[in-house]
């Protein structure tokens, strides 16, 4: 017998589809936020920046349309160039060499090598030499500004906010799982080597540790590489180019997702880190630091000689003696000076104040 639909039916079909609405909603409005961040800080810079980044813009945009035009030969000519670079003797050294520099800033090109090194080497032949190129290089580059270019690394920080703002939570928590997460970061690859290098609290072991832990991430670049080598290949049929076109999309939607997503945790904790209240500051605002003040306070030291059998202190009672006498001689003084000036004067002491005798007699 069927079962009829209930009305938990409904309330589950309403639930799931009211979630994926708020899901659309809130991904529209995280990309509405960015672009009205990425139009004000264009909007801040200068007018010579403002030009530069507009060319640069523009040529980007022809290139992407000449790329779609004639993807065909650019895919052919990167293929000829992926042949060549396998049959050098030295090729595994030279793209090393490439990779393991480009983690000093300011260099760039780490993702086109990172897909080069897909082309040349395959999937997953090519993760290897990228995965220690990428290694040793940022520790490297870690290391040579930590100790040699230090005043540079700082720069780095200062330059930029979002790096500014993660070095103030390295400073507090320089954890591991911390410093993958930041490594996870859709963060420039050369610039964050020597960002990180300012940070005092973060140990070199950390660093190299996280380095290591998040090279599987490279997986992605040498499988986009592996994956643009087979569409330039004739002998495909169009189904699997197709395949690995939606492939490519896919994988870079993914990788755009995760990235979003661990920076919007890391976000969250900078807020969360910004919000937390200092306590002990607070208390020792409010209340005072009372260790500070008995430090800084003169010390007494006190001997049984100066106190009295009924336990005061002697000094502290002649001195009150003292003041008790200064106090009465000051007091007669004072009574003596008040009779004098309300004494009366008189010219004549037998003639009382109404002008009779002071002593009269009555004759009875």
């Amino acid at each position: 017998m069927p079962r009829l639909h209930s009305s938990s039916d409904a309330d589950m079909t309403s639930g799931f589809a009211s979630r994926v609405s708020s899901t659309i909603k809130d991904q529209a409005n995280a990309l509405s936020g960015l672009q009205s961040l990425t139009l004000e800080w264009y909007r801040s810079q200068s007018r010579a920046k403002q030009i530069l980044l507009a060319l640069g813009g523009f040529i980007a945009a022809i290139v992407g349309v000449l790329v779609l035009i004639f993807h065909r030969y650019v895919i052919g000519a990167l293929v000829e160039v992926a042949d060549y670079w396998n049959s050098l003797k030295y090729g595994r050294l030279i793209l090393f060499t490439l990779i393991f520099f480009v983690g000093f800033p300011p260099l760039l090109g780490y993702s086109a090598l990172s897909m080069l090194c897909g082309m040349v080497y395959g999937f997953p032949g090519g993760w290897p030499l990228l995965a220690s190129a990428t290694v040793t290089g940022s520790f490297a580059s870690f290391l040579f500004f930590r100790y040699v270019l230090r005043s540079r690394a700082e720069s780095l920080v200062q330059q930029n906010e979002k790096f500014r703002a993660f070095a103030e939570i390295l400073k507090e928590d320089a954890s591991l799982f911390l410093l993958i997460l930041l490594r996870l970061c859709p963060l420039p690859y050369s610039l964050s080597n020597g960002a990180l290098a300012a940070i005092p609290n973060l140990p070199a072991l950390t660093y190299f540790l996280a380095s290591l832990i998040t090279s599987p991430k490279v997986f992605i670049h040498v499988f986009v590489g592996h994956t643009i080598k087979n569409l330039g290949n004739e002998e495909r049929p169009t189904s699997a180019k197709i395949m690995d076109g939606i492939s490519i999309i896919i994988t870079g939607c993914a990788l755009s997702l995760a990235s979003y997503i661990i920076y919007n945790k890391m976000q969250q904790k900078l807020d969360s880190y910004h919000h937390v209240p200092n306590r002990e500051g607070l208390d020792h605002m409010i209340f005072g630091n009372f260790d500070d003040d008995l430090e800084s306070g003169p010390t007494v030291e006190l001997d049984a000689a100066d106190f009295d059998d009924d336990n005061f202190i002697i000094e502290d009672e002649d001195e009150d003696l003292h003041t008790q006498d200064m106090l009465g001689s000051t007091d007669d003084i004072k009574k003596q000076t008040t009779r004098d000036f309300e004494a009366p004067i008189r010219d004549d002491e037998d003639i009382d104040d109404l002008g009779r005798p002071s002593k009269a007699y009555r004759d009875y």
